[in-house]
């Protein structure tokens, strides 16, 4: 069964799902796909891993609420884990592309938000 089903996606709603990409962008090394439908509307936008495995996708949701983590009032839906060798230069990186701290407690990994709010782990490990 596994052949002819396979993850190709992880979808994250957000206000702006242009400068939600850019961020991951520039944080994963990754790249920017045009947005589908109107370019000026920008409504969805893909990230292509280089590597073949699953992408990330933005979908504008005007709507939008960022998770409250660690609170439960609204709670996170998922969160992304990134493993990184070289954990400083990813957590100077991610602050300088606008992420925030939620939890550093963690002897092996920090929580962030990125730029809407969703949560987010740099976990320091070997690649």
């Amino acid at each position: 069964m596994s052949a002819s089903i396979k993850l190709d996606c992880v979808v994250l709603d957000c206000p702006d799902p242009v400068g939600l990409a850019r961020f991951y962008g520039e944080l994963l090394g990754w790249k920017v796909d045009d947005p589908v439908g109107d370019p000026d509307d920008g409504g969805w936008v893909t990230l292509r891993n280089p590597d073949g495995g699953v992408h990330l996708a933005f979908q504008r949701d005007p709507d939008f609420k960022a998770p409250t983590w660690p609170s439960s009032e609204r709670p996170q839906m998922l969160h992304l884990d990134l493993h990184v060798a070289d954990y400083e230069t990813h957590h100077r990186r991610a602050l300088e592309l606008g992420a925030t701290v939620l939890q550093d407690q963690a002897a092996t990994f920090t929580v962030y938000a990125d730029p809407a709010g969703h949560p987010f782990c740099l976990c320091q490990n070997e690649i």
